[in-house]
């Protein structure tokens, strides 16, 4: 064992030794070669998360090896305290690897044969539903790990989520995707977050992938390198009609042709009930293309615009989709399906809000309500009724009478 603290230091950098650990068989410590407080407790977080990782890969394949684990997918995270580095990500190394290799053995020879037959007979359906996913976060999957693990997934049909966050893998961690997406008919989500698809053949393999596949439901493409490139928009789009959920958050997406690519999509789809375009570069002229789209959609659920170039113009563009206060007709003709998030603070809490709660019978009349309410201090009150034809003024009363008696908060109907 080294000493501590360590000799003189030769030159401020961190270098990695291998030392016995209490928790696992083997285990990387950090030492810093130059005494530096501020990096200390990054030193002893590092150490902690290595520890913490090694021992659940270690407790994984004990359990298997034991049988005293119904096998419900693995969740191996780590996570650093140096936000938004490459020191976030858990780099492999022979001593990693030894325990990956531990781990795969263990999962081949585990027996599972009466649990896949009390999924087929549909007994304890809770054990069906631990069946489930595959979450590897901030670990670098290295070349090896990755033919050790693909005959792995390949063979499990129950895998159902698989999450693949900043693993570093580069082109070979595309083609595993694939491989995955193509073998495995039952899958329902896919998230792949920070695992840039640069190769262009790749994308055009993940997309066919993703278009053939029978039950995928759920995509999230985060920070995947499009870089704003819209060709590779329009394929990821196009195979994407038949899902649930499209996430394309953090990509550079912003030019008009994206945004009109993007409004095509949400109003020819009628199967894709979430949108997430969080973290983009969308400006005012799509926010307006975004509104025109959104404000006759009926089957979109949500739609998330946070962390782009939005004005207040674009803004209320939005805003006006979902609720046009300046008729009663302009009201009712609004969208009462959608729900828009969006992060200007004065907006916020009432795009938040609207098409939130109820049906969207419920949220017409909201709105209704809302429309008159705003304009009764504002002398707007007569003018909006004049509007109305004087054969439907007392059913029009009888409806303000009956939802303000209902659904109006004690606190409005004082005025």
């Amino acid at each position: 064992r080294r000493p501590w603290p360590p000799p003189p230091p030769r030159s401020p950098q961190l270098t990695t030794v291998g030392i016995a650990s209490r928790v696992a068989d083997i285990s990387p410590l950090l030492y810093l070669q130059s005494h530096s407080p501020p990096l200390l407790p990054t030193i002893r977080h590092h150490s902690f998360m290595m520890d913490r990782f090694v021992a659940d890969l270690t407790r994984y394949s004990h359990q298997l090896k034991e049988r005293r684990l119904t096998f419900g997918g693995v969740t191996l995270c780590y996570s650093s305290n140096i936000e938004h580095s490459n020191d976030n990500v858990l780099r492999c190394d022979r001593y990693l690897l030894v325990h990956w290799r531990n781990f795969a053995k263990a999962l081949h020879s585990y027996d599972d044969d009466d649990h896949c037959n009390q999924i087929s007979s549909g007994e304890n359906d809770d054990r069906r539903k631990k069946e489930e996913g595959w979450w590897l976060s901030n670990i670098e999957l290295t070349e090896q790990i990755i033919d050790l693990l693909e005959p792995i997934l390949t063979a499990r049909t129950n895998v159902r989520t698989l999450i693949l966050d900043r693993n570093e893998f580069g082109r070979n961690g595309v083609l595993f995707l694939c491989i995955l997406i193509e073998t495995n008919p039952y899958l329902k989500r896919i998230s792949f977050h920070n695992n840039p698809m640069e190769d262009f053949d790749d994308m055009i393999r993940f997309c066919e992938a993703v278009s053939n596949h029978p039950s995928l439901e759920h995509l999230t493409l985060e920070d995947v390198g499009l870089d704003g490139d819209d060709d590779k928009l329009a394929m990821i789009l196009n195979a994407s009609k038949n899902l649930e959920c499209l996430g394309l958050d953090g990509n550079g997406i912003g030019s008009r042709r994206a945004a009109a690519m993007i409004t095509q999509f949400s109003v020819n789809s009628n199967n894709t009930k979430i949108i997430y375009l969080r973290d983009n570069i969308f400006s005012d002229e799509s926010a307006h293309l975004f509104a025109s789209a959104i404000k006759n959609n009926a089957h979109l659920r949500v739609v998330d615009l946070s962390g782009n170039q939005f004005t207040q113009l674009g803004r209320m563009a939005i805003h006006n989709a979902l609720f046009d206060i300046s008729s009663l007709n302009a009201a009712m003709e609004s969208n009462h399906t959608s729900v828009v998030y969006m992060d200007e603070p004065t907006l916020r809490d009432k795009l938040g809000v609207i098409n939130c709660k109820g049906t969207p019978e419920e949220n017409v009349h909201r709105k209704v309500f809302a429309t008159l309410y705003a304009t009764t201090n504002g002398g707007k009150l007569s003018k909006l009724l004049n509007a109305i034809p004087s054969g439907l003024m007392p059913d029009v009363l009888v409806y303000l009478q009956e939802y303000y008696l209902n659904d109006i908060p004690r606190g409005m109907r004082k005025h």
